[in-house]
């Protein structure tokens, strides 16, 4: 910006650094993070479902993309909220170097980076697997 001092006084006239940063996120987001999110989401959201299978207490997956919930229940009939049971795995997968978001009254949210890959992917699911285990133990 070539303005002589003084010249620029509007909180709404914008800021070079902020522009060239929101530039940038456009640019990426058109590059390819959009499409990261769609097929990692997928990938994501396929694997919380098989874990569902073999844990049963938590009733549903949901979402889209990269933000995705997943809600904890005491049993599958009655899908009664399990909000403790949600807040143990939550800290059981802190411990195990994992930052996951209690949302709601019984729920995890999921919310990783846009660069994330299926491989992290894995790792991350791995490591839930394991804080469950260890929640309901």
């Amino acid at each position: 910006m070539d303005w002589k001092p003084g010249a620029h006084a509007s909180t709404f006239g914008g800021n070079p650094v902020c522009i060239a940063a929101a530039l940038k996120t456009i640019e990426l987001l058109q590059n390819g993070l959009v499409q990261n999110s769609a097929e990692v989401g997928a990938y994501l959201k396929a694997g919380l479902e098989r874990l569902q299978k073999k844990i049963r207490l938590y009733c549903e997956v949901r979402g889209m993309g990269l933000m995705l919930g997943v809600e904890f229940v005491s049993d599958r009939t009655s899908n009664k909220p399990d909000a403790e049971l949600r807040d143990r795995v939550e800290m059981a997968s802190f411990a195990r170097g994992m930052i996951v978001l209690g949302a709601g009254a019984n729920t995890i949210r999921w919310s990783p980076p846009l660069i994330i890959t299926k491989e992290n992917i894995d790792v991350a699911l791995e490591i839930f697997d394991e804080a469950i285990a260890a929640s309901l133990g």
